[in-house]
């Protein structure tokens, strides 16, 4: 996905937050070229350049961690059919396969996915591109609204759940941790949310079949609008983020969805792409994480993702980023200064 684009809905919520502090819109918007009239009346998706650049005039005019008051408002409604699907599913697994599968309808900027581990339901999040200094207001905005969405069909708070950032505590970490019911921790091996995997089959207190039936429906064509993938493509790249350790292959994936490896190199034909630049994507991704936030050797993380020689690794790294495997961990550690010791093991 190279369109990077959010849905007006929530730029509209932040121009409603400037209005009620008495803040002339264009304020917010200055150095977008958007206008606010404009913006109000459509329903157009704006580039993800102008929403970090609103982050980034928020932050300046409100102050540090303005973005939480503006989260915790997001309702089912802002997030479209994404948020009525979720709360709509028949259990919890359901309503997490679907967050994980159609995120990219809201927020293509990250992708999601979850899997079991031990007695635990691990949600990952990913960053599928740089988001520069606006990163902990988008994925803090992004994991509240997670919260929110799981929490409706579950018909609770998260407590007992468990909230991973991986960077260093904010200067408003109070406050941030106030948003988040599940417990919260910094310097995580990478963002996540954790719950019991015993939750997955409690029902969802909003459960409607038909209207489940037809929300997926909806979700499918928004995800083909707004970030120009098929669903298949976007099952493939779940499976591959989902198990790290042992990247599948595209028959372990097919047989997986039931459907034989023709049928699926078929789907993903359809959608003008490929196993094999999936997997490209996705190796891109981890590696990065990998760097960003273990202390894995650049050899062990060459080998966990399939590279049986470091120096292919290297050149594909440097083909993807532009600098080595080596310089851009020094360069990511160096923007993160204080950061406490990151985690051994990433996964």
């Amino acid at each position: 996905m190279q369109n990077w684009r959010v849905p007006p809905a929530y730029l509209k919520l932040f121009l409603q937050f400037a209005g009620e502090a008495g803040l002339p819109p264009g304020r917010l918007l200055a150095g977008t070229g958007l206008r606010a009239e404009r913006l109000l009346h459509s329903d157009q998706a704006v580039d993800l350049a102008d929403t970090r650049r609103v982050l980034s005039n928020g932050t300046r005019i409100f102050g540090a961690g303005w973005h939480l008051a503006l989260a915790r408002q997001l309702t089912i409604s802002h997030h479209g059919p994404l948020g009525f699907a979720v709360v709509t599913a028949p259990d919890m697994r359901a309503a997490v396969d679907v967050l994980a599968r159609f995120n990219g309808t809201r927020s293509a900027f990250v992708w999601l996915a979850g899997n079991e581990e031990d007695d635990e339901y691990v949600l990952r999040v990913y960053e599928a591109v740089g988001l520069g200094a606006e990163r902990e207001a988008l994925i803090e905005i992004v994991m509240i609204s997670i919260q929110n969405m799981l929490e409706r069909p579950l018909g609770r708070e998260l407590r007992g759940a468990r909230i991973g950032l991986a960077y260093p505590a904010p200067v408003y970490a109070e406050q941030l941790a106030n948003s988040f019911h599940a417990g919260l921790e910094f310097d995580a091996g990478g963002h996540l949310l954790s719950f019991p995997a015993a939750w997955l089959h409690e029902p969802c207190i909003l459960h409607d079949a038909a209207m489940h039936r037809y929300l997926l429906s909806r979700c499918e064509e928004d995800l083909r609008a707004a970030a120009g993938v098929l669903p298949a493509e976007v099952a493939v790249r779940q499976a591959l983020l989902a198990s790290p350790q042992r990247l599948p292959s595209l028959g372990d994936i097919a047989a997986d969805q039931h459907v034989s490896p023709r049928t699926l190199i078929r789907r993903l034909k359809r959608g003008g792409t490929s196993y094999k630049a999936i997997l490209e994507d996705v190796r891109r991704t981890l590696a990065a994480d990998y760097l960003r936030h273990s202390e894995m050797s650049v050899a062990a993380i060459a080998f966990r993702l399939g590279y049986q020689d470091p120096s292919n690794f290297g050149r594909a790294f440097r083909g993807w980023f532009g600098v080595s495997p080596g310089r851009y961990r020094a360069r990511s550690r160096a923007k993160e200064p204080g950061a406490r010791e990151r985690t051994r093991d990433f996964f």
